[in-house]
């Protein structure tokens, strides 16, 4: 099963092209664009995930600007909604650490606690935006979802996560060094956490949506199917060519009669 898994994250990383880097760059902007009046990050960032996840599965002619829009459109309740609950869960999971922090004497427990609360906030919301983007469900589902999807593939989400905060702390790194390289690499950012999350989230989806099914013995079913379905082409084209040669030997023996 990890096999498969490792698979299919390869093929998604394989298909990675000069062309689709430059459709995540714009995405990017995009999402820079429509994020401006802050309350529309939400609709926004389900937006760029809409049309991300199309990316990765390699679907044809895509034309990035109406798909935002429509995905813009489509996820706007849900995006305002999720805008509303990521400034919360991310404001409340940022007071807390720095209550904790504020006060070293608060004990080693409570550091603990915050790091795990700060965790999964940011898996909460690394999750909730995809899964709105890509599945029409109600919000209450879509959360019920996101928790289960992170619990099932929880090593992918412990990965997911290590790289989420990797690339915040390089940007924040940047920043700190030099004011404008900092802001310099804002332009660039989105994208790569755009890219990133949906990496993961589609190699996620993929599995969700085509699950490998096993026989008794443990086998793969459609390995299996696979293989029959090879076995017959083979004697199909087996007993085509038979046909004809039956065939051709029949007209040879018509013509070496009507001769005689």
């Amino acid at each position: 099963m990890k096999e498969i898994q490792d698979k299919t994250k390869k093929k998604f990383l394989e298909a990675m092209t000069p062309q689709k880097a430059g459709q995540f760059l714009l995405l990017g902007l995009f999402w820079l664009l429509f994020s401006l009046p802050l309350v529309t990050i939400g609709p926004a960032t389900c937006a760029v995930f809409y049309i991300g996840i199309k990316i990765l599965y390699d679907e044809k002619d895509l034309k990035l600007w109406p798909l935002f829009l429509k995905g813009f459109k489509e996820n706007f309740k849900q995006g305002l909604i999720m805008s509303l609950i990521s400034v919360l869960t991310y404001g409340a999971a940022g007071f807390f650490d720095y209550w904790v922090v504020a006060k070293s004497s608060r004990g080693i427990i409570l550091i603990f606690l915050a790091a795990g609360a700060s965790f999964v906030v940011l898996i909460f919301n690394l999750f909730l935006y995809p899964i709105i983007a890509r599945y029409e469900n109600s919000l209450g589902n879509d959360i019920k979802n996101a928790i289960a999807l992170a619990f099932t593939y929880n090593k992918d989400t412990i990965r997911l996560v290590g790289l989420a905060v990797l690339e915040i702390a390089v940007i924040v790194f940047l920043a700190y060094l030099n004011l404008f390289a900092g802001l310099a690499a804002l332009l660039f950012w989105p994208s790569v956490i755009f890219y990133t999350v949906t990496w993961f989230m589609a190699g996620i989806f993929y599995r969700v949506e085509n699950p490998i099914k096993y026989d008794d013995e443990g086998n793969e079913i459609e390995a299996q199917e696979e293989d029959s379905e090879i076995e017959s082409e083979s004697e199909e084209a087996e007993t085509e060519a038979q046909e004809e040669e039956a065939e051709t030997e029949s007209d040879s023996k018509s013509d070496s009669d009507s001769q005689e």
